[in-house]
């Protein structure tokens, strides 16, 4: 194996391999218990309580949720919510679920509906535990595109809220909710639970709107521009997981600025378990290669958090992807594809970069079978760990020495 490209690598016996691996990770993904996947909540801590299935009701019978509220400064209540701050009241000592929507318009009284959802949870250093988001099928037309960037072909085949719903309540068990300006999103989310006929106990909540015009100092107060303002790293605003993301990312600078625990007129109370399942589906309409390639843009707008998908829209992923590496570049068509696959089949970016790093594990063993290392196949092999957003990967190889490399011809 002296200088073999990369499109020999992974050649016939490399593709056998690949298609091993893919019925492992298949298999794995069929075996995986959900329960291990998730954040452990304090519903979970706590034991399983009866579960129950909502039922959707047309929207014309839900008005509008009652104690619609202006802004949610500390002590003010809401809907579904109790808000703290620097007011009255005790710490909470749980972490934050930070939500973000798009919606089709301003109003669900006016029959506006939730287009796409993500919730971030993070401990009080900003770490993140978990995160999930997916577009959602609202029943209408979309509404303004130029505002969310969200077309009709984008949710098609999109799960309505009323079958992730359990879902994103798990998400909030055992949380703080924080969403930026916290009064449009309870609206909203009060209006698509009524429909459902579900009802939340009283939880506490933190409204990072308050919070940044109680802190910061900036032009305006968009996540995007507050970011900015401190120096965090701003990609893809106005997309529900990037706007969450940044708030999540927000937060610990925030609460140091306020100098004092948020305090809150209500402790934290059992979200209800709804068994409703559906995989989530996930926008890439402008997926761009950036500076770091095709795979790792995918990866950062990917979700962390995996639910089981159908064994075939994650066959597609795999299929593509090895056709994709059949030469060594992930090209900007494939590029795209495999967007839309993974998105399309929920798999989270955990899951892709697990799958990627057995994927490299291979070619590695492929390529030092013979204990030989040239500097072109090292060049390569990291080319393809490149192509699929692991540049590390290969740090720890290097190429066998001239004097190896002589020995090894003359055996």
């Amino acid at each position: 194996m002296f200088g073999v490209p990369i499109e020999v690598l992974v050649g016939a016996s490399v593709i056998a391999g690949l298609t091993l691996l893919a019925a492992l990770f298949l298999a794995e993904r069929a075996s995986s218990r959900r329960a291990a996947r998730r954040p452990q909540t304090a519903t979970q801590a706590r034991g399983t309580r009866a579960t129950a299935v909502p039922t959707p009701r047309r929207p014309a019978d839900v008005a509008e949720p009652e104690g619609p509220i202006a802004f949610a400064e500390p002590g003010v209540r809401g809907p579904l919510f109790q808000y703290g701050g620097d007011g009255a009241g005790f710490p909470v000592d749980a972490p934050f679920a930070v939500v973000s929507i798009e919606t089709t318009g301003f109003s669900p009284v006016r029959g506006d509906r939730i287009v796409e959802i993500a919730v971030v949870r993070v401990d009080a250093s900003g770490r993140i535990e978990d995160e999930y988001c997916t577009l959602l099928d609202p029943g209408r037309d979309v509404g303004p595109v130029l505002v969310h960037g969200i077309s009709t072909s984008e949710v098609l085949g999109a799960p309505p809220f009323g079958d992730v719903v359990g879902e994103l309540l798990l998400r909030l068990d055992g949380a703080v909710v924080v969403a930026h300006n916290a009064a449009f999103v309870e609206r909203f989310l009060a209006a698509e639970l009524a429909l459902l006929d579900v009802t939340l106990p009283l939880n506490p909540a933190l409204c990072s709107l308050w919070l940044a015009r109680r802190t910061l100092r900036a032009p305006d107060q968009r996540p995007a521009t507050l970011a900015r303002v401190v120096g965090l790293p701003v990609a893809d605003a106005h997309t529900a997981l990037a706007d969450a993301r940044t708030v999540a990312a927000l937060l610990p600078q925030m609460l140091a600025m306020l100098g004092e625990r948020p305090r809150y007129l209500t402790g934290l109370r059992p979200m209800p378990e709804l068994d409703t399942e559906a995989e989530p589906k996930t926008r890439f309409g402008e997926l761009r290669p950036g500076t770091d390639g095709w795979i790792a843009s995918m990866v950062g707008r990917l979700p962390r958090a995996v639910v089981d998908a159908p064994d075939a829209d994650a066959q597609r992923y795999v299929d593509a992807l090895t056709s994709a590496l059949a030469d060594g570049r992930i090209l900007g068509g494939e590029g795209q594809l495999l967007a839309r696959l993974a998105g399309s089949a929920g798999i989270g970016a955990d899951q892709v970069l697990a799958l990627h790093r057995r994927i490299l594990g291979h070619l590695r063993a492929t390529a030092l079978e013979n204990a030989i290392l040239t500097t072109a196949e090292l060049r390569q092999l990291k080319t393809a760990a490149s192509g699929l957003g692991l540049p590390d990967v290969f740090d720890d190889l290097r190429p066998t020495s001239p004097q190896d490399l002589m020995a090894a011809r003359l055996r």
